[in-house]
């Protein structure tokens, strides 16, 4: 919601009779562009990368703040299983399906 109405802010309220946005309209959202698999409820399951997507863009597009959590490795003592294209943006490397559900993780 922060990103499609600029003017609000975290740590303050919205004050009354405000109109704010809650679909993009006519914003693009960068990143996040890939492909995403749901259950029968619509409930997001899985997403393939796609140029450009870091995890923080995936993590707001389906609102799953545990990304981390449901990508874990079996072993080693990485955070995350997945490949990033450049580690300080977060920026992941395109093609690769991860988990969007922690009840589903995918474990690599």
């Amino acid at each position: 919601m922060l990103q499609y109405n600029p003017s609000l802010t975290v740590d303050r309220p919205i004050p009354a009779g405000t109109k704010v946005s809650l679909i993009p309209g006519e914003l693009k959202i960068d990143g996040a562009q890939g492909t995403s698999t749901a259950d029968a409820d619509g409930i997001p399951l899985t997403y393939t990368t796609a140029p450009g997507d870091t995890e923080r863009q995936i993590s707001f597009r389906f609102g799953m703040p545990d990304l981390e959590w449901a990508n874990r490795p079996l072993t080693g003592t990485s955070r995350v299983w997945y490949a990033f294209a450049d580690l300080p943006t977060g920026e992941l490397a395109p093609g690769q399906t991860i988990s969007l559900a922690v009840t589903k993780p995918i474990h690599k």
